[in-house]
């Protein structure tokens, strides 16, 4: 999910082409194929900065140019990195880590245990990224030498935090201050992964290139380069033209029509996301959000005026399921049932009955208002995002059967994210958008609507003491039932407050050419945009074989 504009369409097609040569696989650079990996996408990165992008795109490219001590594989188990090993002790209270020696940076600097408790240091200090929420126990990290860390924790951790949190070289941001790190795009990123950072043509390209001094496997291709385009119907000719080699996700109608499409394989995997309307909750006076959101009962009567289905059948083609709690069914452990006769969904009579009691009286021209204030909100959604355009479109519809006006704007990813991300005023006041799990862990989505995640990832303003209670409880409960007890009780919370309308759960549909490049698991949550990154590292030219 990110932006493009339709003028650059035909220049991304020319610059794909004299890339590849019109084909995948090896590219032939100065007589000697080199395999090039070309990933489609529609939306750029926000910011290479891992600290404060929020994209799924910026994490592509992060999570291949840096590396955390422990990552997921693509069977979603534990794959190490950084770190060697890792043991327990004091009854779960520390983790010791041992780092791989010999480790590099890009730059040729020694990697050093002074780089993980710098990392995370600054994200405790400043409290900056998600990451900062699994630090709330974290009383010390230390280094006893050069290749060993430790960390204490007041009390034992349900979830190990070194999956969330990417190194970085100290001799680069150790001398920074937190407004600093804020404000660093990071333009030429310096880690320690299977991949280096080459060049971003903006509105174009981002290339990787092999690491050739990395500790690990080799990777199989000695490149990467992200192309962007206008929409996903251009992307998918793209990729039957052979111009790229895989998709990021693709939306259900252009999806359907890869079918049967020569060494093409079209795969629909069970995701880790949801999309959702947002709404700005922001109590501060600088917000620049209608304050008839703040009325929870407004939020609830939206949320009934919702046909999920609908949406569903017509904006995915059938290929997700209705939304309702915060953590979706492909977290199996986590997700919440919301109970049939707690649904807030497709009941118009009871939205319209609830905002007559408010006092939202419906006018002769078929708009409430109260106080001489008529009910007329912003609507914004992203332009390259079909299924979130149509689905504003729906909703919009739904809306005005409630005598509430709903004025869509759509527009490119970044210049959305700038008017929500804001911080101290944000000028919005709905949006549709979607968020992917960065781990298999209830804690990530569940701790971005953290009231200390205003300024940061939390995009509705959303604050709530209950719900951070139960958040700093349900981090520390090692027994997986009461853990769930408590993640569905903030499930239930976060529904009725409706900052979030949830539409659906959306099926994970990719596609991939089967003739350039070949190992492709197809895991759980995406072959890539996954909360595994190893397929991009891990797949083999079949011209090479």
């Amino acid at each position: 999910m990110l932006k493009c504009r339709l003028l650059i369409i035909s220049l991304v097609i020319i610059l794909a082409c004299s890339l590849s040569g019109c084909g995948g696989g090896p590219q032939d650079i100065g007589g000697a194929a080199v395999p090039t990996l070309r990933v489609g996408w529609t939306s750029e990165p926000d910011v290479l900065n891992p600290l404060t992008a929020y994209s799924t795109e910026s994490l592509q490219i992060t999570n291949l140019v840096y590396e955390p001590l422990i990552a997921y594989g693509t069977d979603l188990e534990t794959v190490y990195k950084l770190a060697e090993s890792f043991e327990y002790s004091d009854e779960g209270r520390t983790v010791t880590y041992h780092l791989r020696e010999g480790v590099k940076w890009h730059d040729g600097e020694d990697f050093t245990a002074d780089d993980v408790v710098g990392t995370y240091n600054i994200i405790m200090e400043y409290e900056l990224s998600t990451a900062a929420e699994y630090t709330e126990y974290l009383e010390e990290i230390t280094a006893p030498d050069d290749h060993t860390v430790v960390m204490n924790f007041s009390e034992p951790q349900a979830f190990n935090l070194a999956y969330s949190i990417v190194i970085l070289p100290m001799h680069i941001w150790g001398e920074m201050e937190a407004d600093e790190i804020e404000l660093f795009a990071n333009d030429d990123p310096v880690g320690t992964g299977a991949m280096t950072f080459v060049e971003w043509k903006q509105g174009s390209t981002i290339t990787l290139s092999k690491n050739e001094d990395y500790y690990g496997a080799e990777p199989g291709a000695s490149k990467i380069i992200f192309v962007l385009y206008g929409n996903d119907d251009v992307m998918a000719q793209a990729l039957k033209a052979g111009e790229i080699d895989v998709v990021t996700e693709l939306s259900p109608t252009v999806w359907d029509g890869l079918a049967g499409a020569q060494n093409i394989n079209a795969v629909s995997l069970q995701g880790f996301s949801f999309h959702m309307v947002g709404i700005n909750c922001f109590e501060d006076e600088e917000s620049l959000g209608n304050p008839m959101l703040l009325d929870k009962t407004v939020r609830q009567a939206l949320s009934y005026a919702m046909n999920r289905n609908q949406i569903v059948e017509i904006s995915l083609a059938g290929h997700g399921e209705p939304g309702s709690s915060l953590l979706p069914p492909g977290l199996e452990n986590w997700h919440y049932k919301v109970p049939a006769s707690a649904l807030m969904d497709n009941d118009a009579d009871k939205a319209n009955q609830m905002l007559d009691d408010a006092g939202f009286v419906m006018g002769a021209d078929g708009v409430r208002e109260k106080d001489g204030q008529k009910m007329e909100f912003r609507l914004f959604a992203i332009e390259s995002t079909a299924v979130d355009v149509r689905a504003a479109q729906l909703f919009k519809n739904m809306a005005e059967e409630i005598g509430i006006i709903l004025t869509l704007t759509t527009m490119d990813e970044n210049t959305m994210g700038g008017l929500i991300f804001e911080g101290e005023a944000p000028d919005f006041d709905l949006f549709i958008w979607g968020w992917d799990s960065d781990f298999l862990d209830p804690g990530y989505l569940l701790g971005v609507l953290l009231t200390s995640q205003i300024g940061g990832e939390n995009d509705v303003y959303y604050s709530n003491p209950e719900f951070d209670g139960l958040y700093s409880l349900q981090a520390i409960e090692m027994d997986p039932a009461e853990r769930k007890a408590i993640t569905d009780e903030m499930q239930k919370i976060f529904y009725e407050d409706a900052a979030y309308l949830v539409l659906w759960y959306q099926d994970k549909l990719q596609a991939y050419r089967t003739d350039t490049f070949t190992g492709w698991v197809e895991a759980p949550g995406g072959i890539i945009f996954n909360v595994t990154y190893e397929n991009y590292l891990n797949v083999k030219p079949i011209a090479a074989e």
